[in-house]
């Protein structure tokens, strides 16, 4: 073991000239008991993602072993390129690891994220690790997406899929929301709260899903404040049927009922079963509108991540057989509705 670096993360970019840049943190053991390991950053290029892995070899001391990859950064120019040339040495070569593997796209370049080498006092992959299992916490990403997953749906033409979306500001890495995908090609992405949304539509949930609104409510109620409440507490009920209608249009009807924690709420004044009537309908208003929103963002990216291509192969193959996805499916009907009931408002009000 002594004689091998292993990578723990890797970032790869496109270079103008078409090459592939690529950072590697490789972790170098304690040299002794009472001392913490330290990590080096590495960087490479050539035509492919293992062309690049073959320079590397070929300046650092030792083999170069992925066997403990855990994250892997894509910059966004690459991701749109496509993820095909980038996973094709992965799910090639069975010595690389695909169950635990965790993709993540970066709005601009991977490899300057990596080349920090610490975040705070942690190693940046470390921290990058913990920042997404973190916010998989929060609804922000959810279910986890790996490359055994990922391949999955690329190879299933009615499932697209979203990868977890960071950015940099200064030294700080910063979640930006859920890249999406149509096929293999990134294709838009959804801002922080856009994404918890996206894991409610899909009738996911985290062990939080906050929101703060401002509540505008005129007479007879006259309530004016902010609220922070939370839907992941209680289960969601979801209720996602896919029709054909005479004419060939696929219809698709997605609705949400919620119940909400009042976690904070700057309104001094009780909330009483009548204001709360008011609350919930205003509620339920505003998401359906912000759900209807990440809608149309993911029909622009023409990315099907709730798998409506999938219910027509399986239940409606023959009119599956007449469509081209790619055309179609930013047609499709969505009639979507969020139902929120407010059912705990806390132990003071």
């Amino acid at each position: 073991m002594k004689d091998i670096n292993l990578a723990y993360s890797v970032a790869l970019d496109l270079k103008d000239d078409g090459k592939i840049f690529q950072a590697v943190e490789i972790i170098i053991p304690a040299e002794a008991e009472q001392t913490s390991t330290t990590n080096e950053i590495h960087t490479s290029e050539g035509m492919t993602t293992r062309d690049a892995s073959s320079e590397m070899r070929k300046k650092d001391r030792g083999n170069l072993s992925f066997i403990k990859n855990s994250i892997q950064l894509i910059g966004s120019p690459l991701a749109k390129q496509g993820l095909n040339s980038v996973l094709n040495v992965i799910f090639r070569d069975p010595n690389n690891p695909t169950a635990n593997l965790r993709l993540v796209v970066t709005e601009g370049e991977a490899t300057k994220i990596l080349s920090q080498k610490m975040v705070g006092g942690m190693k940046v992959g470390e921290f990058i690790s913990q920042k997404i299992k973190s916010l998989e916490r929060m609804s922000l990403f959810y279910p986890t997406e790996t490359v055994d997953t990922v391949f999955r749906s690329l190879k299933d033409p009615g499932q697209d899929f979203a990868l977890p979306y960071i950015g940099q500001e200064g030294t700080e890495v910063v979640a930006k929301g859920v890249a999406l995908f149509h096929e293999h090609h990134l294709t838009g992405s959804l801002n922080a709260d856009q994404s918890v949304m996206l894991v409610l539509l899909k009738g996911r949930q985290g062990e939080n899903a906050r929101f703060t609104r401002k509540i505008e409510i005129s007479y007879p109620d006259n309530l004016h404040g902010t609220m922070t409440f939370n839907l992941a507490k209680k289960k969601i009920k979801r209720k996602f049927n896919v029709h054909v209608s005479k004419d060939g249009d696929i219809i698709v009807n997605l609705n949400l009922k919620l119940q909400a924690i009042v976690e904070e709420f700057t309104e001094d004044q009780a909330l009483t079963e009548k204001k709360l009537d008011s609350i919930n309908q205003r509620l339920s208003e505003m998401l359906t509108e912000e759900a209807k929103d990440v809608i149309r963002e993911l029909q622009k990216a023409n990315c099907d991540i709730f798998g409506v291509g999938r219910k027509v192969i399986a239940y409606h193959n023959n009119v599956w057989k007449t469509k081209n996805w790619s055309k179609d499916y930013p047609k499709v009907q969505f009639h979507t509705k969020v139902d929120v009931e407010i059912v705990d408002t806390g132990v003071i009000f």
